[in-house]
């Protein structure tokens, strides 16, 4: 078959499929993990590109050409500020040998100049400073072709499979240097935000960085301005409303001569955090009214249904010659699933766990795939699914383990046979005890009949001696009453 009928038949294919797609926004049969909802209609975007995902599901709520590679401008610094936070101590003293990068936003930085790892990365991620970003980038990397190999080797890593980094700030002057897709860029966003000090950082309002030997204190404010922008309103759906978003965690801001004005941005309302990423922006201002109305839309249409977290224990693995007869068992990652905001998940979807193997042979180690959870809806279809892992170490058991008693249990076996042994003893006891007394008792019949036969043979020898005995206690008697006076 030629190339021009091949790429025909892919045209008309890829024609027929957006044609579905286009037929079922129109009704309202969206799909979310197969649980149908109609939705109300997405907002209409200045944005070029454009995606909205579940931050923990990674389900996909809207999305506009978010496959189209595009420049990311200073959005690249998130992967810079991941392979950093992998790489460096943010404790660190850097100094700077050279006479930093001083096009676009800056923190001034000056040859010589001696400050902490952890101020360049906040200084990077807060300000947008892309003299920080090229200083981490020589610190941790050596030099910024050696670093971008590494922010492309995380990326990858990430999932990310249209992203290309050539330099670690997104600077460019009329050229390309770094391209991405928006989908990429959500898909390293809800990675990087799993990590607590990426969020911490992103999160940051207002920056106070210390005086150095080379410059006095820097103070400013984050260029996120759904995070810090308190004065400024926008129109939404007719409305005056804050920009500064309620809810908004970070990530990062950009914009370049080739890329527009780009934001990526993370929010959460109750149980369910929402990434939205716009690149190519018309102008500063639609980028963030952009991402509140799908924010509004995403939190107004959808939630996050967790099934089972991480921290839950949901269920035990029997273990085979171990020093534990089970282990707790848990899920890798959270067990979750996008739903309509008014599906009664709790009541409708249950969890089943599918153990590989029925008994596990020890050792387990803490962390080791031990099978997989499912999220069953009430037609018993799987809505999602994580791996399952053992929560806890089971060693190799001792001796006993291998005719089915774990170490664990020896000290209930030695309670079970101790028990027993301890009635035994006591049991023994009594019985000696009863034919003690028993002896005693025969002892003094016997006495007693030697005595009966003595009378019956030598009565007035025992009378008499009986006779004596009885005097002599009167006698002692009538003593005692005249001491006392009595006579």
């Amino acid at each position: 078959m030629s190339t021009g009928k091949v790429q025909k038949m892919k045209t008309i294919r890829w024609f027929i499929i957006n044609i579905l797609l286009i037929t079922m926004v129109l009704s309202g049969a969206v799909s979310v993990f197969g649980v149908a909802h109609k939705a109300e209609e997405p907002p209409a975007l200045d944005a070029t590109s454009a995606i909205m995902m579940d931050a923990d599901t990674g389900e996909i709520l809207y999305e506009k050409n978010a496959y189209e590679k595009r420049d990311p401008a200073s959005i690249t610094k998130i992967l810079n500020c991941l392979v950093v936070l992998d790489t460096l101590d943010m404790d660190q003293e850097a100094t700077i040998g050279y006479n930093p990068e001083s096009r676009g936003t800056t923190m001034d930085l000056e040859k010589g100049e001696t400050l902490k790892v952890r101020d360049l990365v906040y200084a990077m991620m807060v300000w947008s400073a892309n003299d920080a970003a090229e200083a981490l980038a020589g610190i941790a990397g050596g030099d910024i072709e050696t670093f971008c190999g590494m922010m492309n080797d995380r990326a990858a890593a990430c999932g990310a499979k249209d992203t290309r980094y050539n330099n670690p700030n997104g600077l460019n002057m009329n050229k390309v240097n770094n391209i991405t897709t928006a989908y990429d860029i959500a898909r390293i966003a809800a990675i990087a935000m799993n990590n607590p000090e990426f969020a911490r950082i992103v999160e940051t309002e207002y920056l106070s960085i210390p005086a150095t030997n080379k410059h006095k204190q820097r103070q400013g404010k984050s260029t996120n301005r759904c995070i810090s922008d308190k004065k400024k309103t926008v129109e939404i759906n007719g409305e005056e409303v804050p920009l500064k978003y309620k809810g908004c965690k970070g990530i990062k801001t950009g914009y370049s001569s080739t890329a527009g004005d780009c934001y990526c941005g993370y929010a959460t309302r109750g149980k369910t955090s929402l990434i939205v990423v716009v690149l190519n922006a018309s102008h500063e201002i639609p980028k963030y009214i952009d991402t509140i109305n799908l924010w509004n839309y995403g939190f107004e249409n959808f939630k996050t249904y967790h099934a089972a977290r991480v921290s839950d224990v949901i269920g035990q693995q029997p273990v085979k010659r171990g020093s534990l007869r089970s282990v707790d068992i848990g899920v890798s990652r959270n067990l979750a699933m996008t739903v309509p905001k008014n599906y009664k998940a709790s009541e409708k979807v249950t969890v089943e766990i599918r153990l590989d193997e029925e008994k596990v042979m020890a050792p387990v180690s803490r962390g080791d795939v031990l099978g997989e959870a499912v999220a069953i809806d009430e037609n018993g279809k799987e809505l999602a699914n994580q791996e399952v892992i053992s929560l806890e170490d089971a060693k190799e058991g001792a001796i006993l383990s291998h005719i089915g008693i774990a170490d664990e249990d020896i000290p209930l076996l030695l309670i079970a046979l101790a028990v027993p042994a301890a009635v035994f003893i006591l049991l023994k006891r009594r019985e000696r005890k009863k034919q003690n007394r028993q002896r005693r008792k025969a002892r003094i019949k016997r006495a007693v009949r030697r005595q009966e036969r003595q009378r019956e043979r030598e009565p007035f020898a025992y009378y008499g001696r009986e006779t004596a005995r009885a005097v002599r206690d009167k006698e002692t008697e009538e003593e005692k009453n005249n001491r006392q006076g009595r006579v």
